[in-house]
């Protein structure tokens, strides 16, 4: 675990993004079944089941990350009233599956907002409002899909790896004064993968990658990635010769 054993309940604050639906939603009902106060941001609050929504551990803030404006104004009011929040899981994002053919600048646009611009947006109201230390814990949820460019993912896979580049950097600047984690997912049942129309390796419930992510992130270690085999394949993508990886990425998404 890390330095601080988070025993007393007033420690145990996280702040998630994308709370409304997916890995969001499954971490947040995870950290509230461990007695977590839990401060999640999300886009449409009626996704959010009553069990949840009643728990009085649970506090839900409504906001669309790429209006910046509001975004600003209601995550200050947040971390200015909440200084005891320790975990800070950024999440939030959205997947558009455009291809080369049919991409358009607005989709990028949105894309790059949502997943990247937001990151930075929040990642500057954090540190403008919380002394950072080891105690701390910052986690910023990339995937698979950034190391290295796949087929119908023209605009998410690259978001996705400037948000591993990111998260590298600050790792690289802050070493082990603060607790950073890199969250490389494969592929999980969560309302965006359903539109996928090509076969989806090791696919894995929003449930399952929640409890991959809380018995990790606060240990040893930099980057959070599952499953295994996938995520170990698609790493070795990066140093695989364009050859062969062009012949693995025809045969492993094509068309069901």
């Amino acid at each position: 675990m890390q330095n601080n054993s988070l025993k007393n309940i007033q420690d145990k604050r996280v702040f998630i993004t994308g709370a409304s639906s997916g890995i969001g939603l499954a971490l947040s009902k995870l950290y509230l079944r461990k007695k977590w106060i839990v401060f999640g941001l999300g886009r449409n609050s009626s996704k959010i089941d009553t069990e949840i929504k009643s728990n009085k551990n649970f506090n839900f803030l409504e906001c669309d990350l790429t209006n910046f404006f509001k975004t600003k104004e209601i995550l200050n009011k947040l971390f200015s009233s909440e200084k005891n929040i320790n975990t800070f899981i950024l999440n939030a994002g959205i997947y558009l599956p455009d291809s080369f053919k049919d991409f358009s600048f607005d989709n990028a646009k949105k894309t790059f907002d949502t997943n990247v611009l937001s990151i930075y947006l929040i990642l500057e109201l954090i540190k403008n409002n919380y002394q950072l230390s080891p105690h701390h814990t910052l986690a910023i949820m990339s995937s698979t899909a950034g190391y290295k460019g796949l087929p119908r993912s023209l605009l998410y896979g690259p978001s996705k790896a400037a948000l591993i580049n990111l998260t590298e950097s600050i790792k690289s600047e802050f070493h082990n004064d603060l607790n950073i984690k890199l969250i490389c997912p494969g592929f999980v049942k969560t309302p965006a993968t359903k539109i996928n129309s090509f076969k989806m390796p090791f696919l894995m419930s929003s449930d399952k990658a929640a409890i991959e992510i809380f018995e990790k992130i606060y240990k040893k270690g930099f980057e959070i990635t599952f499953p295994f085999p996938f995520n170990s394949i698609m790493k070795f993508g990066k140093i695989m010769p364009y050859k062969l990886y062009f012949k693995f990425t025809k045969k492993q998404f094509s068309k069901k």
